[in-house]
């Protein structure tokens, strides 16, 4: 693996990085019934299962190109 591909598995790294922090926040579910509640919900949980997967497939790649 050249460095310049090095360098974009690190670019794609940190955007995936800056994702999750941006993400990683709490916010409420508004739940309609004769009383109104909130649930709260991260949406980081939501995707934490796709950017793991993500990031063991970079992991393997620049793993591989080293």
């Amino acid at each position: 693996m050249t460095n310049e591909q090095l360098n974009e598995l690190q670019n794609i790294r940190n955007a995936v990085d800056d994702l999750y922090g941006k993400l990683d926040i709490e916010l409420y579910e508004r739940i309609n019934a004769a009383k109104v509640t909130y649930n709260k919900v991260k949406p980081s949980d939501l995707i934490t299962d796709n950017l793991r997967y993500i990031v063991e497939k970079i992991n393997s790649l620049q793993e591989d190109g080293e």
